[in-house]
């Protein structure tokens, strides 16, 4: 969901306050100059004195400021440790009454789903930006986590790119405790700068693993909603919303299924590891083996390592070579066998 605020306003602290950037601007240059006029004022904010006498009066009703009764009037400032916390006060309030009415709300959509019979449990969007709403409100109220299966094509949404557009709501969830799994097919490791937005999303909290092909596209958050588009070869497919029902439990299953068969994936931080003591004892033998134990392809294992294929086609040969394996497929397999049997501990991390 794009918000329909201007980015600017949304940028500041007072903003949520319902405190416009010209009213900010006021009463810091009242805080400056307390008991100023308002022609003392104007020249400092470049505005005329009518338009500030009309500003001053917005700050006295919103209790930011107040006025002597002699002339010239005088305006003061109120404390900001007083004004802008009685401000929160009144706005928490104002959210807490609105909370006070969800439980009513629910019970009529409830209501209104129960006479339309099974169908109850699905609905299909076909609207972008319905989809985007829906994904969007999921995560605000994220409790335990949010599960994603990603594969191409792409979709603007967190049914296809690991990273949704507004990194702050996954801030906010992951500061709740909110868990981000995310399984992505091969495929989409090749779409230029995929590897470097997964790297990314790996640093900042998320699960993420890969798998060769993946059935679906998939979001699931807690065990409310989950969305899932109705053909997988078309960017805007529409999607299917589904609610808390056995199909949803269905679905959580499947993708525990296939979060489970995924390999885990990692990458080495800027010092070429992921921690000092593993940084010290690495090889490019021992990246080749964890690149290849991530099931990646070959041309973003030779783009993370920075050599070129027939480079990377050497390496591998020299590493079946020195594992006594024949095909790729055995020499993935004992990869993975070598690196947990190296660093277990980083195996324990990735959340098997």
């Amino acid at each position: 969901m794009t918000d329909s605020r201007d980015p600017a306003s949304i940028a500041r602290p007072l903003a949520p306050l319902d405190i416009s950037e010209v009213e900010e601007q006021a009463y810091r240059a009242l805080l400056g100059r307390p008991a100023a006029t308002v022609a003392e004022l104007a020249p400092g904010l470049g505005m005329s004195t009518p338009r500030l006498q009309r500003l001053l009066n917005v700050l006295e009703a919103k209790g930011l400021a107040t006025h002597t009764p002699q002339r010239p009037t005088r305006y003061i400032p109120a404390a900001p440790d007083l004004a802008i916390e009685r401000l929160i006060m009144q706005r928490q309030e104002e959210l807490e009454r609105a909370r006070s009415v969800i439980r009513d709300l629910q019970l009529v959509g409830e209501s209104a789903r129960n006479e339309r019979g099974p169908d109850r449990f699905v609905e299909i969007i076909s609207s972008r930006e319905a989809e985007r709403q829906v994904l969007d409100d999921s995560i605000r109220a994220a409790r335990e986590s949010v599960l994603s299966l990603v594969r191409l094509p792409v979709r603007v949404s967190r049914l296809d790119i690991p990273r949704h557009q507004d990194q702050r709501l996954q801030l906010l969830a992951r500061d709740r405790g909110v868990r981000f799994r995310t399984v992505i097919d091969a495929d989409f490791l090749e779409l230029p700068g995929a590897a470097d937005a997964v790297r990314a999303d790996i640093q900042a909290g998320e699960e993420v693993r890969v798998t060769g092909v993946l059935p679906v596209k998939l979001v699931i958050v807690d065990t409310r909603v989950g969305l899932l588009p109705l053909d997988l070869h078309k960017a805007d497919s529409p999607a299917l919303l589904v609610r808390p029902s056995p199909l949803l439990d269905a679905l959580r299953l499947l993708y525990e299924q296939i979060w489970e068969r995924a390999s885990p994936m990692s990458f080495p931080d800027e010092s070429g590891s992921n921690n000092a003591e593993v940084a010290t004892r690495l090889s490019a033998s021992d990246e080749l083996v964890r690149l290849l134990a991530a099931g990646l392809n070959d041309k973003v294992i030779a783009r993370e390592l920075g050599v070129s294929l027939r480079t990377l086609e050497r390496r591998i040969a020299a590493l079946m070579s020195e594992l006594g394996v024949r095909t790729r497929f055995q020499s993935g397999w004992l990869a993975a066998l070598r690196l947990a049997a190296d660093n277990p501990g980083q195996i324990q991390t990735s959340g098997r």
